[in-house]
Formats: C-alpha cells, sequence, structure tokens
C-alpha cells in the first residue's frame, strides 16, 4: 500500500511508530530515509533554485530525493508538529510522489507518523488538503501481542512478568491537568511506555549475558507490516 498511497501513523508517543517503519523497510529491502518535520524548513523540501541556461531550476535535497534511482522508504517523522508553511511543501510530495519537477523513484513508500492532539505532545491541527492526500492509520497497542514479541525477543522476564501483571502499564495516558506530576511508577518512566520496555528489557539483557540483542518488531504493529 505505502508505495501508492502516502500513510500517516498516529499513535499516543512510545507507541513504537519510528522503529515499526523502520523494520517494515528494511525486510522489505528498502533503505529507510528518515527527515524530522520539526527541524526543517520549506526550501528543504522543495530545495534550493540554480541556473541552468537561461531558466532556473530547483534542486531537492538529496535526503529526500537520492542520486541512485532505487527505490525507498521516505519516513516524514513527525508531520503533526509541522507548521503550516512545512505542512504545504509536502503537498506534492503526498499526493503526486514528486518534488518539484522530480518524481520519487517507482515503487517508493512514503510514511508519515507523529503523536495525537489529545497527547500533548506540541501537535499542531493537520490541514484538510493534507489530510485529503494520506491514508491515516491509528496504531494502539496490544498487551498480548507485545508480550509475544517481547519473549521472541529476549525481552527479560521480570520486564514481563511486570506487565502481565499490570497490563494498563504497557501504555499509560498523561494526566490531563497539565500541573500534575507524571506517574513514574512504569520502570521508571513518566506517560507512556511501551517502547521503553521493550528497549529498556533488551539493554538490560543485552548487557548481563554479554550478547548482542536482535531487535524485532514489536507484534502490535503487525497489521501496519502487513498494509505496508
Amino acid at each position: 500500500m505505502a508505495q501508492d498511497q502516502s500513510i500517516l501513523l498516529l499513535s499516543a508517543p512510545g507507541a513504537g511508530k519510528s522503529e515499526s517503519i523502520t523494520q517494515a523497510a528494511e525486510d522489505a529491502g528498502l533503505s529507510c530515509k528518515s527527515l524530522l518535520g520539526t527541524q526543517i524548513a520549506p526550501e528543504d523540501v522543495s530545495g534550493i533554485p540554480r541556473i541552468v541556461g537561461e531558466r532556473s531550476v530547483f534542486c531537492p535535497p538529496r535526503i529526500l530525493l537520492p542520486e541512485d534511482p532505487k527505490p525507498f522508504c521516505l519516513f516524514l517523522d513527525e508531520l503533526p508538529a509541522c507548521t503550516p508553511d512545512i505542512q504545504k511543501s509536502f503537498y506534492s510530495l503526498l499526493l503526486e510522489r514528486r518534488l518539484g519537477e522530480h518524481p520519487l523513484p517507482k515503487g517508493t513508500w512514503v510514511v508519515a507518523a507523529g503523536n495525537r492532539a489529545e497527547d500533548r505532545s506540541l501537535v499542531r491541527s493537520l490541514s484538510a488538503a493534507l489530510i485529503n492526500r494520506v491514508i491515516i492509520l491509528n496504531v494502539r497497542v496490544d498487551v498480548k501481542e507485545w508480550l509475544i514479541w517481547a519473549a521472541a525477543n529476549n525481552v527479560r522476564k521480570e520486564v514481563l512478568g511486570f506487565i502481565i501483571f499490570s497490563p494498563d502499564s504497557l501504555m499509560r495516558r498523561h494526566p490531563a491537568d497539565t500541573n500534575s506530576v507524571f506517574d513514574t511508577s512504569c520502570l521508571g518512566q513518566s506517560g507512556t511506555c511501551a517502547q521503553s520496555c521493550g528497549s529498556r528489557g533488551n539493554h538490560v539483557s543485552g548487557h548481563r549475558s554479554g550478547t548482542r540483542v536482535r531487535k524485532g518488531l514489536p507484534g502490535r504493529c503487525r497489521c501496519l507490516f502487513r498494509l505496508l
């Protein structure tokens, strides 16, 4: 789907969107090039002009249009946090798969991700024009799927036991009161922690055993993996 339609993944922070996209692209044999929407300017998308004969030609940045014509995965991270000017600069990229007069290589994935407005993550309103150019997929955290993934990826049994004992701790909502102190009972993390449970469990397990821990795709995102 991602090679034909631009996709936008939305969820609370820490659900593992970025890791899932990166590994899905790797499993498909595509290199993944990431662009953080909160750290670019509109000209970083359209490119800068140069004179060719008596015409000006815009040269797109290499990260968005590599010199190698092979397809790749273009990951637009934190898209909902972009300013309106940045959102507008992505219109033709999301809909027509082109940067100015330069089309993306055939078979290239265009996948974006970000948080929701209710997550209080400095998210801006998405324009109706941008929403009409993407397929929005809401990513949810599934405890059973996460436990299957964690067991297959050497996450420590203490972490698995804690999540089995307190499944709601896998993904906690931030308190509605902005003056409240975040709940840090879940492995020392504030708010959401589905991603940190796996990363911390892998880190500790790899450190104590002296072995390299293989990264895996969170089970809760297998539906996304099939769609991509």
